[in-house]
Order: structure tokens, then sequence, then C-alpha cells
């Protein structure tokens, strides 16, 4: 049996350009022209594809572990290209169905021509089917992370975007605030206020609440939590905004501000560090 597998891998390896060529005219049109509009040529693709092959008809007569580790080798390299050419690992996955076809033709030519038996198809296939089950595996395993990549940029740039650092002087600062300031919100906007306020060492920061509809304990808290520990970092922080119909919910809920430092409206809060528009030092 060990000299059949050995004859038809090296079979398989003699005639992987054509194996590669039906995984070719089996993968559709849609891939067909993603592959053309990522920039990568068709002989790239072929080569790859030929790699595949060659590694597994060597699977047939090698070392299962040797086979393994040329299969993840493949598998990363392959899908780091697909990744940065902007190809969909999903479509990519397909595509490891038509491998099997391919191989599948193949060895049933194989035995129409009597050049081998319907056992020893059986026995390369349960060599065969492990690798492509595993790179199935690899580029799930890919695409999972590139997912995850790709939401925790979108997670920061919403960060950014709901606490924005605006220099309006040298050391000085606005941090408008709008909307609903939960608990993961206030989090993010007091990692941004820290590290854009070491960034721009600032000496003042005007935090303006009169964009923020809700404000109940939890959000006081939150914003005092902010305030507090930006004046660790030596920054001073003025509250502004505070709307009438705020203030007189926080009295009702028997909220005050008395240990910080407010201001009805940020006009006001600047005029009273001195700073005007006539002033006005923009950072560089």
């Amino acid at each position: 049996m060990e000299d059949e597998l050995l004859y038809l891998g090296q079979e398989i390896i003699s005639h992987k350009s054509e194996i590669t060529h039906m995984v070719y005219e089996n993968q559709g049109l849609r891939y067909s022209e993603q592959i053309k509009f990522s920039g990568m040529t068709m002989e790239e693709v072929s080569e790859r594809r030929n790699e595949l092959i060659h590694t597994l008809g060597e699977s047939l007569y090698e070392d299962r572990n040797d086979s393994l580790i040329k299969i993840n080798e493949w598998s990363q390299k392959v899908g780091k290209a697909v990744i940065e050419h902007g190809i969909s690992l999903n479509e990519v996955l397909k595509i490891l169905s038509k491998y099997r076809t391919a191989i599948w033709e193949f060895f049933s030519e194989q035995i129409k021509d009597n050049k081998i038996s319907a056992s020893l198809m059986l026995q390369a296939n349960n060599r065969i089917n492990p690798l492509l089950d595993e790179i199935t595996y690899m580029f799930n395993e890919l695409a999972i992370k590139q997912q995850n990549d790709q939401l925790a940029l979108i997670h920061t740039a919403m960060d950014e975007l709901s606490a924005p650092i605006v220099p309006i002087a040298d050391k000085v600062a606005i941090l408008p605030l709008i909307g609903e300031i939960d608990t993961h919100r206030a989090s993010s906007v007091m990692e941004t206020a820290l590290k854009r306020s070491s960034e721009l060492q600032l000496d003042h920061l005007f935090i303006d609440i009169s964009g923020v509809a809700i404000m109940d304990t939890l959000v006081s808290h939150n914003i005092y939590q902010i305030i507090h520990a930006l004046k660790m970092m030596g920054v001073q922080s003025v509250l502004t905004g505070i709307r009438p119909e705020v203030a007189h919910t926080l009295g009702n809920l028997g909220i005050t501000f008395d240990d910080l430092k407010t201001s009805a409206t940020l006009k006001l809060a600047l005029e009273d560090i001195g700073f005007t528009q006539d002033n006005a030092l923009l950072p560089n």
C-alpha cells in the first residue's frame, strides 16, 4: 500500500498544473473578479495553488507531522496575502471545496485508466481530507481575527469620537460631551482625556456637558471620576454647560458639584481664565 501511495502522490505532483486548472475552472466568476480587482495576478494564484497540490501529493508518502507543518505555513502565507489584497476569506474558504472536487476527479481518471484501485483512492482521501480541513480551520481563525481587529478599530474610532479633545490654545482644550454617558463610555472618555491631556500637556480642560441629555446619579459619578483623575495629573478641569433643568434634577437627587469648579457656559469659563478670541494662540 505504501508503494502505491508513493506512486499516487508522485502522480499528483507531476499533474499538479492540471489539477490547479480544474480548480480555476470551478472557482466561479465572482472569485475571479475578486482576484482581478485585488491586484493579484493569476500567475501568483496558480503558483500558490501548485504549492498546495504539491504538498497534498507529498502527504501520501511523507510523515503526517511534516505535512501539517507545511500546510500551516502555506495557510499563514496565503491567508496573509489574501487579507493584504482585500479578498474575502469567506470566498477563499469556498474555493477549498474545489480542491477536493479537482483531486477527486483526478483520482476518478486514475481509476478509469486502471492505474489505481478504489480502495487506494479512499486511503489517499483519508490522508488528504484532514489537511484540507486544517486549512479550513486556520482560515476560519484568520477570518475571526480579522473581524475582531476591524471591530477593535471601529470601537477605537467611536471612543475617540465620543471624547473629542479640542485644543483651542497652548495648554488649553475643550472636551464637549454629547449624548448618553454610560459606564463604558465614561471609561473611554477618561482614557482618552488622560491620554490627550498628557500628549497636549494641558493645564486647563473645559468639560462641556450642555449636550448631555440625561444627568442622574450614575452619570454625575462618572463625570466626577473623570475630573478627579485629571486633577491627579495636574489638569484643572472646569465643568460647563449645566442647564437649568439638569441642575434642578441634580438638586432633587441631592447631587451637587460643590467641590468641582463649574461655570454656566463655556464662554464664561474661558473668559474666567482670561481667554478671548483676540489673545488665543493655537498650538502648532
